[in-house]
């Protein structure tokens, strides 16, 4: 095993923070794609649609696997094998032949990426500690929220200008860029080793699945970030096939939409010390009003730009301050699996927001009316696991 004292810590926290947005870059760098998508398949749009959600599936069954492998074998191996199938495969989707082929690929994309990401995060957990680990992890959601902001202005110039195979071409690009510099400059950080046995990995997940703090996090998150998702599944329709934008203008408009997730990180950098559970109330409450504005909004108004952009831009920038501070605490209650912990919640935000994401193909892209009822379902939901969560730490 390489001494990673040896190595700037520093220096490996930015590498990794380079490969962090990966995953998310391959969803939202295809987003303004997706109408084009379902014309060059003749296919209908909720099919275009699941080739998100048969992705983040992909990406969230592949997260539990992850994790184990990377407490059993390392970071460095399974990251570099990882990603160099993620290549091969981001490299065949431009050929595929139909639109099955097309989400069975997306599907392998997702499992691809899951054991790319997931050893790279339990890498900021294996070099910091303590509040210098909670300001790390707030640097690494930050990271991840670029892929929101950039990728969809991306994706939009790249199918304006050319065509939807050409995000595929430019994430292969990136993606064997950071492939050299990992392999040249990446050493092993893991000083743990657990064997690769199914009934204790199967254990080890029981353990951290049924902590209470634990799963209201994760459930709490994965909320959260099918606002987004929801957003990209149906704001490209919505947006350039009714309200006739351009590929690139939907672009812009969903660099705003991550914009406002990433000044949610930011904003939460300056209430880092805020109790968690005071921050969470305050900011539920915010979003909660938010929704309700923009339902009467659609009733108030026709259907306009302005009544989906502005109501969505703060919702997602208020709820996402809290993103990184539930994130930061499920991985601290078990830093003797950090790889696991960080596996299961990965794949468990996913999971939720892929779901939320299958039920998004099913809302009607006319009006912005079923995307504000979905939001208004789910911040609910938030609420309730919030006051559960509290109310099971203030009972002795």
């Amino acid at each position: 095993m390489q001494i990673v004292q040896c190595h700037n810590k520093y220096f490996l926290a930015m590498l990794v923070l380079l490969v962090i947005p990966i995953s998310g870059l391959s969803i939202d760098i295809y987003v303004p794609s997706l109408p084009a998508v379902s014309h060059y398949f003749g296919a209908d749009k909720a099919l275009a649609q699941l080739t998100v959600t048969s992705y983040m599936m992909g990406l969230s069954v592949m997260q539990i696997f992850g994790g184990s492998i990377s407490d059993s074998f390392g970071r460095r191996n399974p990251f570099l094998i990882s990603m160099f199938i993620y290549i091969a495969v981001t490299l065949w989707i431009p050929f595929a032949h139909s639109i099955q082929e097309l989400l069975w690929l997306r599907l392998f994309q997702g499992m691809a990426v899951a054991v790319t990401v997931v050893p790279m995060r339990s890498v900021i957990s294996d070099l910091f500690e303590g509040r210098e680990f909670y300001k790390m992890t707030n640097y690494m959601t930050m990271a991840w929220s670029i892929g929101p902001i950039v990728a969809p202005a991306i994706g939009g110039y790249l199918q304006y200008y050319f065509n939807w195979q050409a995000s595929f071409y430019f994430l292969s690009i990136y993606s064997g860029l950071i492939f050299l510099l990992m392999l040249i400059f990446l050493p092993e950080t893991s000083q743990h080793r657990h064997s690769f046995r199914l009934v204790q990995i199967f254990l080890r997940y029981k353990q951290i699945l049924f902590h209470k703090e634990y799963a209201a996090g994760l459930i709490i998150n994965g909320m959260l970030y099918s606002f987004i998702v929801l957003f990209s599944i149906v704001g490209p329709f919505l947006i350039q096939t009714v309200l006739h934008y351009s590929a690139i203008e939907f672009g812009h408009i969903a660099l705003l939409m991550g914009l406002a997730w990433f000044l949610g990180m930011i904003t939460n950098r300056f209430f880092i010390d805020v109790p968690l559970a005071k921050k969470t109330k305050l900011c539920f409450w915010i979003v909660w009003a938010i929704i309700l504005l923009m339902l009467c909004l659609t009733y108030l108004f026709p259907l306009n730009i302005y009544n989906i952009v502005i109501p969505i831009f703060f919702l997602l920038w208020v709820g996402s301050i809290v993103f990184p501070s539930y994130f930061a605490r499920n991985m601290a209650l078990f830093p003797h699996i950090s790889g696991s912990a960080n596996a299961l919640f990965g794949a468990s935000v996913f999971f939720i927001a892929g779901i939320n994401s299958a039920f998004g193909t099913l809302l009607k892209s006319t009006s912005e009316i079923p995307l504000a009822i979905a939001y208004f379902v789910i911040i609910n939901i938030c609420l309730i696991v919030y006051y559960l969560d509290n109310s099971n730490r203030l009972t002795p």
